[in-house]
């Protein structure tokens, strides 16, 4: 970084992207905002408003450091310690890959498909690495319970207000109102004192109850008694494990600090090994993100994926397909009847998975696509009620 003054953060982020992209780091712009954000302290939307604030010397230091390791293409998440998946804030380390926007997919495939008998739903999140998949999942489930109390509680302040106004006018009784003391108008508000049910979502726009891959048109209108989501249960709980022990302490704190610590129980282990017997046959959802590279394709991916994320996340043996057979075929074991398995993949490995998900006796066998319509997520039911 040249000695010239000022060095401010609309003149760092210039320098930056542009180093940055010069060496041919992928996304260079969103890379200098994240590091430029992360070193003075702010959200990446102050930088774009406060264009003209000055950099400490304590911060150009920081950046520089940061900008020289970037440059040789250390990961940028690595750099400032996080990432964001499904709008929560991740930590990230190297002990573990980072969160990508094609997982993603297989969060909100497992929350679609995901059915309970009753109103708990029991999830297990295998190769869970930063926890991401938990939490977000545990976010979608909650979503229309928090969005049903906000209505309640906006419900409620306008029944006060009523009241009030109410009051101040004098129309609950008195001479001003005649003999009846608005008791007509209290008969015509009985009946109608609306109950949220939780079970309910509040809006049409935040159903996701079908797959555009499936051929399935998605519903524009329905009756509110239908808007009934599959996956929205009062609870739900997580059994996450994870064979790296560092890895698995970054979930914990990562299920802390997006207050799920009480709901996922983070252990260490490969696959279903931390499992006990009395656990068997009680998920409704298995939903895993293993490795899937080949031993092949690890050679060829970028720098800063091959020299820096950790293969323990990422290598899945000589077709890739390793650990995605052992997740499959323990899955009916843990399963209850009707539950669901929902496994992340290569975009290129659609064809093989699907057919362990045969062989292993599931039915409704569905493949869903990412962001970039990839084949991404393979997903069944095992037969059952």
């Amino acid at each position: 970084m040249p000695d010239q003054e000022p060095w401010t953060t609309g003149r760092l982020r210039t320098w930056i992207r542009t180093h940055l992209e010069a060496n041919g780091v992928d996304s260079p712009a969103v890379c200098a905002d994240m590091l430029l954000s992360a070193a003075i302290g702010a959200e990446r939307l102050r930088l774009y408003m406060e264009p003209d604030r000055l950099a400490s010397e304590e911060e150009r230091a920081t950046l520089r450091s940061w900008v020289k390791r970037a440059a040789a293409h250390e990961p940028v998440q690595y750099l400032v310690g996080e990432a964001w998946f499904h709008q929560a804030r991740i930590e990230v380390d190297s002990s573990t890959m980072i969160p990508r926007p094609a997982t993603e997919t297989l969060v909100e495939v497992g929350h679609r498909r995901l059915t309970a008998a009753s109103g708990s739903a029991q999830i297990l999140d295998l190769c869970t690495g930063t926890g991401c998949v938990s939490i977000a999942l545990l976010n979608l489930i909650d979503r229309p319970h928090r969005a049903a109390a906000r209505m309640q509680q906006a419900e409620a302040a306008a029944q006060a207000d009523l009241v009030r106004l109410s009051s101040a006018l004098d129309v609950g009784g008195g001479p001003a109102t005649g003999g009846n003391g608005g008791q007509a108008g209290h008969e015509e508000d009985e009946g109608h004192d609306l109950e949220l049910d939780p079970e309910v979502e509040p809006s049409i726009a935040d159903r996701q109850d079908s797959d555009a891959d499936d051929g399935v048109p998605r519903e524009t209108a329905e009756p509110p008694s239908a808007r009934v989501k599959t996956g929205s249960f009062m609870r739900a709980s997580v059994v996450a494990t994870e064979l790296v022990g560092a890895a698995a302490e970054l979930a914990r704190r990562n299920v802390a600090r997006n207050l799920q610590a009480d709901r996922v129980d983070v252990r260490l282990g490969s696959l279903y090994e931390p499992m006990t017997p009395e656990e068997r046959s009680t998920f409704d959802l298995i939903i895993s993100n293993p490795p899937y590279i080949s031993d092949a394709e690890f050679d060829l991916c970028p720098a800063n994926v091959r020299d820096y994320e950790p293969a323990t996340a990422l290598r899945g043996g000589k077709d890739g397909l390793e650990v995605i057979r052992k997740v499959i075929d323990g899955a009916p074991a843990w399963l209850v009847p009707g539950g669901v398995l929902a496994i992340e993949m290569q975009y290129d490995q659609a064809s093989a998975v699907r057919s362990l998900f045969a062989a292993a006796g599931f039915e409704e066998i569905q493949l869903h696509q990412d962001v970039d319509a990839l084949d991404r997520v393979v997903s069944g039911r095992l037969p059952g009620a």
